[in-house]
């Protein structure tokens, strides 16, 4: 399993250990999850006060459709047409002890 669903997976199964951020945005699904919580490769997804911003692989986002369509139904406006790419924003946000995960979707 990659790195990228083990962490949505972590936040889909673990809603009780991860904070939902007010929304800012309405494409947009924000999480923390605590920085106790061993996530593969956090050294190098989640650098500490720093965003990590990369646009998921088309094919990950073909092949995991309906993971990825469980976040975008929690965000304020959907497209009818749906989304086609999804962008994902990471950070260590140590003065919280909180790994971000942010979900873009266009």
């Amino acid at each position: 399993m990659s790195a990228l669903t083990t962490i949505l997976t972590y936040i889909q199964e673990h809603p009780d250990e991860v904070v939902l951020e007010p929304f800012q945005y309405a494409n947009v699904i924000r999480f923390g999850i605590s920085d106790q919580v061993d996530l593969p490769d956090a050294e190098k997804l989640f650098p500490d006060m720093r965003l990590h911003v990369n646009r998921i692989d088309p094919e990950y986002v073909k092949e995991h459709h309906d993971l990825l369509t469980t976040f975008y139904q929690q965000t304020e406006e959907k497209q009818k047409d749906g989304f086609q790419d999804v962008w994902i924003t990471t950070a260590h946000l140590s003065d919280r002890q909180l790994y971000l995960v942010d979900l873009s979707f266009e």
